[in-house]
C-alpha cells in the first residue's frame, strides 16, 4: 500500500530540468510555468510550443541527441522529468538524477518515479488544484481535472484572486512591523474580514486595498 500525500513543492528559483519536447513534455513544462523556478528542455527537436516559449524567454532549450543520462552531469537540478518517447531512455534519466539525489519522475511510469504528476486546474496563475490518482491513471485524473474545472472557475472569482494576493502583501509587510506569528496571523484574518477590504477587492481596486491594509499595519502594536 502506498501512502499518497500531494505536496507543492518549492522550486522558486532553482533548476528543473525536463527531458523531452513533444506532447508529454509540453505537458510538464506548463506545470512548471507557474512555479518561478527555471526551466531547461532537453531533446534533439522541439514542437511549436515549446519553439514559441523559448523565442519568448520563458525556457532554455538545449538541442541534443540523447543516448544516456550523462548530460545531466553538467547542471545540478532540484528536479528532472523524463518525458521522451524511448522508455528505456527515460529509465536511465531517472536512475541518473536519483544518484544525484534529484527528485526524479518518469512520464510513462510513476513506479520508478519518486512522485506521482497530479492533473493541475491552474486558476490565474495564484490557485493551483491538483487530482490525483497516485499515479493509477493519468488518464482518469485528465478526466476528472476536465469534470472538475468549470465548478470550481464559478467557486473561485475574482474577489478571491484579489484576496490572495493582498494576503501575500500583507503578510511580507507584517513580518517586520509584527513580532510575534500569532500577532502576525491576528492581523491577517483582520484583513480577511474587513469590510472596506472586501468592499475594494469587489470593485477590483487592489492598489487601494493594499493601502488600507498598511494604514492597519501602523496601527497594530
Amino acid at each position: 500500500m502506498h501512502l499518497i500525500v500531494i505536496v507543492d513543492l518549492n522550486l522558486k528559483g532553482r533548476l528543473a530540468i525536463v527531458v523531452g519536447a513533444g506532447g508529454e513534455g509540453l505537458k510538464k513544462v506548463n506545470s512548471l510555468l507557474t512555479q518561478d523556478c527555471e526551466i531547461l528542455v532537453v531533446s534533439d527537436k522541439a514542437n511549436k510550443q515549446i519553439q514559441d516559449m523559448i523565442e519568448a524567454g520563458k525556457i532554455r532549450f538545449k538541442k541534443v541527441k540523447l543516448r544516456n543520462a550523462d548530460f545531466l552531469d553538467d547542471y545540478d537540478p532540484i528536479l528532472v522529468m523524463a518525458a521522451t518517447d524511448d522508455r528505456q531512455l527515460n529509465r536511465k534519466i531517472v536512475q541518473k538524477a536519483k544518484q544525484m539525489r534529484t527528485y526524479a519522475y518518469a512520464a510513462d511510469d510513476p513506479e520508478v518515479s519518486d512522485f506521482a504528476h497530479p492533473s493541475v486546474i491552474n486558476i490565474d496563475d495564484t490557485v493551483q488544484i491538483a487530482i490525483s490518482t497516485g499515479g493509477r491513471s493519468p488518464a482518469m485524473a485528465r478526466k476528472l481535472k476536465m469534470k472538475t474545472e468549470k465548478l470550481l472557475r464559478r467557486i473561485i472569482n475574482k474577489e478571491d484572486i484579489y484576496q490572495i494576493k493582498l494576503q501575500n502583501v500583507a503578510r511580507e509587510a507584517a513580518k517586520s512591523k509584527i513580532a510575534t506569528v500569532l500577532g502576525r496571523k491576528k492581523f491577517l484574518y483582520s484583513v480577511l474580514n474587513d469590510s472596506k477590504i472586501k468592499q475594494l477587492l469587489k470593485h477590483g481596486d487592489l492598489a487601494t486595498a493594499q493601502r488600507e491594509v498598511l494604514r492597519i499595519l501602523e496601527r497594530c502594536k
